[in-house]
């Protein structure tokens, strides 16, 4: 079967909602079969501490099927509404 991938581009414009994300979507995304190969943090000052900036990621899934499932799963949707991102995120597969 032919793996798929989400390419995740993501703005998080503080250390609150940036450990957030850290600590509750990353472990969940490898909950549901996903696995990180390529990660980058752009941050939008020199500081040692998280004070905005993007987080890029690419995440590979088994199939197409496990990449879909993940994205439409209820948790992630929630997740999505919760922080008013229904509009913002989107998925495509090839």
């Amino acid at each position: 079967m032919t793996k798929s991938y989400w390419l995740k581009k993501i703005s998080i414009p503080n250390a609150d909602l940036f450990l957030e994300y850290i600590r509750t979507v990353l472990p969940w995304i490898k909950s549901v079969g996903g696995v990180i190969v390529k990660r980058d943090l752009i941050k939008e000052s020199t500081s040692n501490e998280w004070d905005g900036g993007q987080l890029g990621l690419v995440i590979e899934f088994e199939s197409k099927f496990a990449a879909k499932k993940a994205f439409y799963s209820e948790v992630f949707q929630k997740y999505l509404q919760s922080r008013d991102l229904m509009e913002l995120v989107t998925i495509s597969t090839l």
